[in-house]
């Protein structure tokens, strides 16, 4: 299937050429609107508005179809003159068409806001295609440094006559907004958090994050246990010993998933909430806890398949999986279950994790009312050769049972801020989902370090609107932005990705004898990883990027914004070694200085968008023994 389009009208009312928007310099065309536009087509009119000026310092103008007059017109939206009916395009789809005098775009939209992802913006994703085909318009990271638009003085819209759609129905990198700390002053003041927010969420828009289907899922049964223990302990785990529900009071706890009146009881709990005027079919959250399937009861072994011999080979010996029983199949089983007694067409979600991730052996076939998240509880990038592999390996067993599959991994919270790349290696695990039947993506979390990270980050949200390109095609795009500087920037994140791919055992052996996790407190062990001499040559070809660019303003802003990034990562590693709650021996005075110089960078860059400062100190408050100075509100701090 080409990309994005899964069809073409073909209308001989219209005559088809070239037209041109901008012709040296001056406007030819006018933005036309209908007369009472939805906040999505108004949305979607200042959005390419806005690039075609950034473009050429050309200033189009908007009208409502009413004062449309005759020349180059731009409609925006279902304008009459389209002749597109949007209402009856599939959800988020849109029509793209060039005629001699004319680009329409109008898509499938609803009245919402035009930034919140459930919000359908058929008509705003036509747009942007339409940005990217013919402004080669590529959106780096967030805020205006970041958007890309080559200068010219002419701006041609070239033939086209497609209707676009999304590949996936829904497309999700969480945004990675929400993480609070008990040291504030380590993190954003209020205005910079803003910001931050306001110019990350743009980002995630334009690259098309949303969906075509309200859908909620998660940890499904957490309460159950409290509300329904004592009269129903056999929908609960059996431990050995005969004992039903938690290890201890308050534990976590897995289902009893082979109780057909368990699977009953999801159905019904989910119908009696259901809406009684809903007219979709609808989605019936089964994802077990955050706990690995632990039911020992003989129905439960007896659906088990035979166990591989390489399901436990890529988990840590410290992992929650280790020594665990391989359960996948008795997983399956509950999830056909759940959906054979849910009303016809709902489909029953549930996650691939813990001990149910390997695919199953027993050779149950689900079908496509299943749908299954990929959330692997290890397989943190950079892998081995064979665990990579192994992990393809999972996904394409699980496409094999007929299910329809997510990804729905964690690995984006690796790395804390330091020039950790991965992007190769995830772009091959994407294109794998790709090609065996992935349908939607929900990436927990994004970080947001931008300035060290940035061709994980732009592969990871670019892969989304071109899945069939080439990590290398991608990075290609991202590293020409930097003008007479993209060899050198390509150069210094190769580097860096052949440093993180080469310390993969060292990453891996330092997390485990630091008692460090790949997500939570990442910044316990950031200066074993980083050490002060690895950061010397990378300084060095930043240093040369910037003389290439001397003389190209914009481009010599993109690199120092990669060399304030490659400064607070050397600054953050530094401090990880001073106030590590891995064994360190720093002074009293030398933890005072290590820690007002962090504090003075960052509210000195705060705004510049080079990393979620919020999320380091959420990190960072759970790695380094820290004064009561990082206690106090970070407006206290100019």
């Amino acid at each position: 299937m080409p990309r994005l389009i899964f069809a073409f009208l073909l209308l001989s009312s219209f005559s088809w050429a070239d037209v041109a928007l901008v012709r040296d310099g001056r406007a030819q065309a006018v933005v036309v609107t209908p007369e009472k536009p939805t906040r999505v087509v108004s949305y979607a009119a200042q959005e390419l508005m806005r690039h075609v000026e950034k473009a050429c310092g050309v200033k189009l103008d908007v009208v409502t179809e009413g004062m449309a007059k005759s020349g180059p017109r731009i409609f925006i939206g279902p304008c009459h003159e389209s002749g597109v009916e949007a209402e009856k395009l599939a959800p988020e789809a849109c029509v793209l068409r060039v005629t001699d005098a004319a680009i329409f775009i109008a898509g499938n939209d609803d009245g919402g806001d035009p930034l919140d992802t459930d919000t359908r913006a058929g008509t705003l994703w036509g747009v942007y295609e339409w940005l990217e085909r013919d402004l080669g318009v590529r959106w780096l990271w967030p805020g205006e440094l970041g958007t890309f638009v080559a200068k010219r003085t002419t701006i041609i819209a070239k033939t086209a006559d497609e209707t676009i759609a999304p590949h996936f129905f829904r497309r999700h990198i969480r945004p990675g907004l929400g993480f609070e700390s008990e040291h504030p002053a380590l993190g954003f003041t209020k205005e910079a958090a803003k910001q931050f927010s306001d110019e990350q969420t743009v980002f995630l828009r334009r690259h098309r994050m949303g969906r075509s289907q309200s859908i909620s899922y998660g940890h499904a049964f957490t309460d159950w246990w409290e509300e329904d223990g004592k009269t129903h302990p056999e929908w609960f785990q059996l431990l050995d010993g005969g004992k039903r529900g938690p290890k201890k009071k308050g534990g976590r706890f897995s289902l009893c998933v082979s109780n057909p009146d368990l699977a009953r009881e999801v159905v019904a709990r989910w119908s009696a909430k259901r809406p009684p005027d809903a007219t979709t079919s609808g989605f019936i959250n089964a994802v077990e806890n955050d706990i690995p399937g632990l039911c020992t009861c003989e129905n439960c072994l007896a659906l088990d398949g035979p166990a591989p011999a390489d399901h436990l080979t890529f988990y840590p010996p410290d992992s929650k999986v280790a020594g665990t029983r391989f359960v996948s199949d008795r997983y399956a089983h509950f999830w056909l279950d759940v959906q054979k007694q849910a009303p016809a067409g709902c489909t029953v979600i549930g996650y691939a994790y813990f001990n149910y991730f390997s695919a199953p052996t027993s050779g149950i076939r689900l079908n496509k009312n299943i749908l299954v998240g990929f959330c692997p509880s290890a397989g943190w990038f950079p892998r081995s050769d064979a665990e990579h592999a192994w992990m393809k390996q999972q996904w394409t067993g699980w496409h094999e049972t007929d299910a329809r599959l997510f990804m729905r991994t964690n690995h984006l919270l690796d790395g804390y801020c330091m020039p950790f790349i991965f992007a190769r290696q995830f772009a091959d695990e994407f294109h794998h989902a790709v090609k065996h039947g992935m349908v939607a993506t929900d990436y927990d979390s994004l970080t947001g370090h931008w300035a060290t990270q940035g061709p994980n980050l732009y592969v990871a949200a670019r892969l989304h609107t071109r899945p069939e390109a080439s990590a290398d095609e991608l990075l290609a795009e991202y590293y020409a932005a930097f003008g007479p500087a993209s060899t050198q920037v390509k150069n210094y994140f190769d580097q860096w990705e052949d440093y993180t791919t080469d310390s993969r055992e060292k990453i891996a052996q330092t997390m485990q004898t630091t008692q460090t996790s790949r997500w939570r407190n990442w910044a316990k062990a950031a200066h074993v990883i980083y050490p002060p001499e690895c950061f010397q040559q990378p300084e060095t070809m930043l240093e040369a990027a910037a003389k290439a660019v001397a003389d190209d303003a914009e481009a010599a802003a993109r690199v120092k914004f990669l060399r304030l990034g490659l400064q607070h990562a050397k600054l953050c590693a530094r401090v990880s070694a001073k106030l590590t709650l891995a064994g360190s021996t720093a002074t009293k005075d030398e933890i005072k200085q290590v820690l007002e110089e962090l504090l003075a960078f960052r509210r000195a860059y705060e705004r510049s968008g080079i990393s979620n400062f919020n999320h380091l100190a959420w990190v960072e408050d759970l790695s380094w023994k820290l004064s009561e100075e990082t206690r106090q509100t970070p407006d206290l701090y100019p």
